[in-house]
């Protein structure tokens, strides 16, 4: 049940940030959500409480990430590549 609402808070918070940037670098997240196991998911789950400009100078901009922020961001970051990858060979073929 924990999990369900986690999931649920995650995918709301991925999917409405405020800018189209930041809109598009967390909704990478949400194909990928079943792939966390809970720790992950909590962890995401407190990076996206975070304020706007902070998550736009991490996620966007690539500014230095504060060190408690860096395996979060990371995984963030992995999967919007992971995506924009994809997005680049569905337009080649």
């Amino acid at each position: 049940m924990q999990r369900e609402l986690l999931l649920k808070e995650v995918k709301y918070r991925a999917s409405y940030r405020g800018t189209l940037e930041l809109d598009n670098v967390c909704r990478s997240l949400l194909p990928h959500l079943d792939e966390l196991d809970d720790a992950e998911l909590a962890a995401v789950a407190e990076l996206l409480q975070q304020g706007e400009n902070d998550l736009m100078s991490w996620l966007v901009e690539g500014k230095e990430v504060p060190a408690e922020w860096q395996l979060q961001v990371g995984l963030v970051r992995h999967f919007f590549k992971g995506s924009q990858a994809l997005r680049m060979s569905r337009s080649q073929d």
